[in-house]
């Protein structure tokens, strides 16, 4: 892997770990900064910031039109450092909660991280869909160690005496990476104005290409795979433990997902070798029916199988779905940031979906999270005909 691509994927994994360290811990973290107990207090936070998210991002998509990936996360790195440093001196709820939507706009643009790393493998020598495979495949691998280095690190500044050092500590974190990008990524000369023409003439290329039924397929898709896997999330250990299989056993059952989702990404590239445009439909109804065996569970013991039948869908439906996405975005423009955008209305829809079915049944929000991915299946079923684009100059071809 060249430096390009791994100062581009420490990025991302910068970006999933600032964005879900703290989440599980924001209670506990509010009573001992600001004496603040009350659960309305973190719900009325984080949809502060996941809705100022959801604006921030287009925006950055847009910018992505005029300036090159790697200034806009360079950007988004000096923000953030910036806005780290004083969200822990914030000296009130209020405060805090501020600076916490300008972190989130800055880190949006850390998201951009993520089409500049695919473009970097579509450059590669060996190039093709393979090419662009391997570096989905690593995203997926970085989702899901994050989230257990995220479940640490929010550990651990809870842990501290000083909560506030900790919070402030991601500001150096910043810091590093914008240096290493600026030295890696940053070593070009301006763009001149064949290059803006360029740029001008590969986007007006790209549109007859980038229809907006293809985007809206790829988004639609994104939405009931996005939503289905985080509504089945917020009341699942309360689900197992009434199972029997008490608190460590729940966590545990939490994770199991993961686990199964990492231990079959590396034969991904073999099934997509031999299904092809088959491997996503596939994928999604395997992950159905691990969601639906777990919803009818009669014992933890068979929740833990439905567990590994949904992790084994959901690690391969995950490459699926992101090479599903960029064969219609491409990695340039602002395609990818509009359909970006519109996955996160699934992420902030799942958690209202989920309390809402609870009060019925602890089962149902599994229940429902199976009912959509059996619709995104259906969504997968047939793809509309759409060449993939020219591969962009790399960041680091552009060096040399």
């Amino acid at each position: 892997m060249n430096r390009a691509k791994v100062v581009l994927i420490s990025v991302i994994g910068l970006h999933l770990v600032a964005e879900t360290s703290l989440t599980p811990f924001l209670p506990q973290l509010f009573d001992r900064l600001y004496g603040i107990d009350e659960p309305g207090a973190t719900g009325l936070y984080l949809w502060i910031c996941r809705i100022v998210g959801l604006a921030a991002l287009p925006l950055w998509g847009l910018a992505a039109r005029r300036w090159p990936l790697h200034r806009l996360v360079l950007a988004g790195l000096c923000g953030s450092a910036v806005l780290d440093l004083l969200l822990g001196l914030a000296p009130s709820y209020a405060a805090y909660t501020v600076l916490s939507a300008a972190v989130v706009t800055t880190n949006s643009a850390l998201l951009l991280a993520y089409p500049a790393f695919i473009a970097e493998h579509d450059a590669d020598p060996a190039g093709g869909e393979r090419a662009r495979l391997a570096g989905i495949c690593s995203i997926v691998v970085v989702f899901h160690l994050s989230t257990v280095v995220a479940t640490m690190v929010g550990a651990g500044v809870l842990a501290l005496p000083e909560p506030r050092i900790g919070i402030s500590a991601f500001a150096v974190l910043d810091v590093l990476l914008a240096v290493l990008t600026y030295r890696v990524l940053g070593k070009r000369a301006p763009a001149g104005a064949a290059d803006a023409e360029a740029g001008e003439a590969g986007t007006a290329g790209a549109r007859w290409r980038l229809t907006g039924l293809v985007l809206v397929q790829a988004a639609l898709i994104g939405v009931a795979f996005d939503f289905s896997v985080n509504v089945a999330r917020p009341f699942f250990t309360e689900f197992a433990d009434d199972l029997g299989s008490g608190s460590t056993g729940s966590a545990v059952l939490f994770f199991l997902p993961s686990v199964a989702a990492l231990a079959v990404l590396p034969v991904v590239r073999r099934c997509h070798d031999l299904l092809g445009d088959r491997l996503l439909p596939l994928a999604l109804a395997v992950a159905a029916a691990g969601l639906a065996w777990q919803a009818l569970s009669p014992s933890w013991p068979a929740l833990a199988g439905g567990r590994l039948l949904f992790g084994v869908g959901l690690g391969v439906g995950q490459v699926a779905v992101e090479l599903w996405v960029f064969r219609a975005t491409g990695t340039a423009g602002p395609a990818f940031t509009a359909v970006e955008t519109a996955r996160s209305t699934g992420l902030l829809a799942a958690p209202v979906a989920a309390a809402a079915a609870v009060s019925y049944d602890l089962a149902l929000p599994i229940a429902v999270a199976a009912a959509v991915h059996l619709l995104a299946t259906g969504l997968s079923l047939r793809r509309a005909p759409l060449p993939r684009p020219a591969p962009a100059l790399t960041y680091s071809e552009e060096i040399r």
